[in-house]
């Protein structure tokens, strides 16, 4: 509300005032004399004599009765730029009249145009359920924007909205929602706006609507965030506008996935890297991670790491994929040799060069550019160290190669972190306690414990993986060794707890399998044969590989165990269909 609105809110209660008095002024001699006391304040200021005007004011006050009384002097002081006068009497008439409507308005009203947005905001609850209630909800407004609290009821936010027709007002309501955890509530509140009135923020809905799991707005509203940042034409014209449609391409493609429409999410993505090029590298690795080749999957990582170099993802997976084809390529049987031998290959053989063939830089070479572009992040180093010597697992030159970055980048908590997994990799235990603690207390508590069970403290190290569980990054792998500590303590319901929780923490399917795997091992020894067999298809549904899975299901089924067996507890598979 400007200063003219608020010149304009006491005009019109003064007219009102008018009206009532005309009809009731006759009726005592009260109302006379402060007609004609106003009169002479009305003559004073005309002349020009305005601190007698505020005088004669001031005593006014002894004489007013109705509320409209202290609203005509209020008009007058603030007519004669008393502003602290006309509180004062705004004041005096709320002690007799406090629950006036007009009264409290004014208050409000006052201190909005003398910029006391805190004393504002705190008269301004008098004003909930009144026909003022838009000054209240401007006053807490404003007090909100200056102060960035929250303070605003809901309720006036959309009041705000259905007296101005501002999406500003219903946004600031969605907001106050999602900061209270009720997100729902915060993208219902888009039913408000007419489906004729175009959305005048589109991308915010759809983050809503997105967060709630609702992915077609998502797509729908799409077209009308573009069409904002095309009409500014210029980035610099709207950057909101522009970094908005950029945003809101990205949730279109996170939203086709989660629909299941890969292919429409890639299309989403390459029209993102059409539109914005120099913005493209999570893109370029969307795209890559996504491809339905290894070929493709091969170019578009050539393409990010030509774009930029020091994008280590696309660098990490471009090495960790070479490393796997290389290894696959390796790994030929006899047949396949034959063929080769006599210049014949076989169809699986033609794939394999044709995706190798797709690989056109090697890992070495991709390494040793990125590590000479980005002197500064050691992440290179370690993913050349990674591929030089965990991958072929040669510990004898790799720990030699370990020691030498601890040294030269000495008390670096990334190269500590990564040297004290290696060594526990390696079962160089006597390395790996050697490296000194970080400031993680989860990562310290972790490789405490691995250390309590190397040393036969196994309660110690129980407790300690515990410590370490509380932090998520650790949880799968603690749960796991707190599971193979109790096997061999021979308690095995706590085995199978911890087996069953590690298997839940982990995503990776392989590695699932292998848990069910120890898990069903732990039952065949209680014979609960039943239980382990169900335990041991999962697994192989999961990882088909699982050879030590397969032999133990087979020895099982063949020494007709499966149906010799006596009940056992409950058991839950971890990732089964109840």
């Amino acid at each position: 509300m400007n200063k003219l609105q608020h010149k304009l809110f006491f005009l019109a209660c003064i007219s009102l005032f008018l009206i009532i008095s005309a009809a009731s002024c006759s009726k005592t001699d009260k109302n006379k004399v402060f007609q004609q006391k106003l009169g002479s304040v009305d003559a004073a200021i005309e002349e020009g004599r305005e601190q007698k005007a505020l005088n004669t004011l001031q005593a006014l006050r002894k004489k007013a009765e109705t509320p409209l009384h202290y609203l005509s002097i209020a008009k007058r002081e603030l007519q004669l730029h008393a502003p602290v006068q006309a509180v004062q009497s705004i004041q005096a008439g709320l002690k007799k009249h406090p629950a006036d409507a007009m009264l409290n308005a004014a208050m409000v009203s006052i201190l909005l145009q003398e910029n006391k947005l805190n004393d504002a905001a705190s008269a301004a609850d008098s004003l909930a359920d009144t026909v003022y209630a838009g000054l209240g909800a401007e006053a807490l407004i404003q007090a909100d924007t200056v102060n960035g609290t929250h303070q605003t009821p809901i309720a006036l936010w959309k009041y705000g909205y259905r007296l101005t027709g501002e999406h500003t007002f219903l946004e600031n309501a969605a907001v106050l929602l999602a900061y209270k955890g009720d997100i729902a509530a915060a993208a219902a509140l888009r039913s408000s706006i007419s489906k004729e009135e175009a959305l005048h923020n589109p991308y915010f809905w759809s983050c809503l609507a997105y967060d709630i799991g609702s992915f077609k707005p998502v797509l729908d509203d799409l077209v009308y965030t573009l069409a904002y940042a095309d009409m500014a034409g210029l980035p610099e014209n709207n950057p909101k506008a522009f970094e908005y449609a950029r945003r809101h391409i990205m949730l279109a493609a996170d939203a086709s996935a989660g629909l299941g429409e890969l292919e429409q999410a890639r299309g989403y993505w390459q029209a993102y890297i059409d539109r914005y090029p120099d913005l493209s590298n999570d893109v370029f690795y969307n795209l890559a991670m996504t491809a339905p080749t290894q070929q493709e999957k091969a170019e578009i990582l050539i393409e990010c790491m030509t774009q930029d170099p020091g994008y280590y993802p696309a660098v990490a997976q471009y090495v960790r994929s070479y490393a796997a084809i290389r290894a696959a390529n390796t790994q030929k049987d006899t047949l396949t040799e034959y063929l080769q031998n006599k210049d014949f290959f076989s169809l699986e053989m033609e794939k394999a060069l044709f995706v190798s063939s797709a690989f056109t830089l090697s890992a070495e070479e991709v390494l040793d550019h990125a590590i000479a572009m980005n002197k500064e992040d050691l992440r290179f180093l370690l993913e050349n160290f990674r591929y030089r010597y965990l991958l072929p697992k040669n510990y004898t030159q790799g720990n030699g190669e370990m020691w030498k970055l601890l040294e030269d980048h000495q008390h670096n908590p990334l190269i500590n972190a990564y040297a004290r997994w290696y060594f526990a990799v390696s079962n160089d235990f006597n390395a790996c306690f050697s490296i000194e603690k970080t400031e993680n207390k989860a990562e310290n508590a972790f490789y405490n414990g691995i250390r309590s069970a190397v040393q036969g403290y196994s309660t110690a190290s129980l407790k300690h993986f515990a410590d370490a569980a509380q932090d998520t990054r650790y949880a799968g792998a603690a749960a796991l060794n707190q599971a193979y500590i109790y096997d061999a303590r021979n308690e095995p319901d706590k085995a199978v707890t911890c087996f069953n929780r590690a298997a839940v923490l982990f995503s990776d399917k392989k590695l699932k399998s292998k848990i069910l795997y120890e898990t069903a091992k732990i039952y065949v020894k209680r014979n609960g044969i039943s239980d382990a067999i169900t335990m041991l298809n999962r697994a192989l549904e999961l990882d088909s590989e699982n050879h030590r899975a397969g032999v133990l299901k087979q020895k099982l089924t063949v020494d007709g165990s499966i149906n010799r067996s006596t009940p056992s507890p409950a058991v839950t598979v971890p990732g089964s269909k109840s």
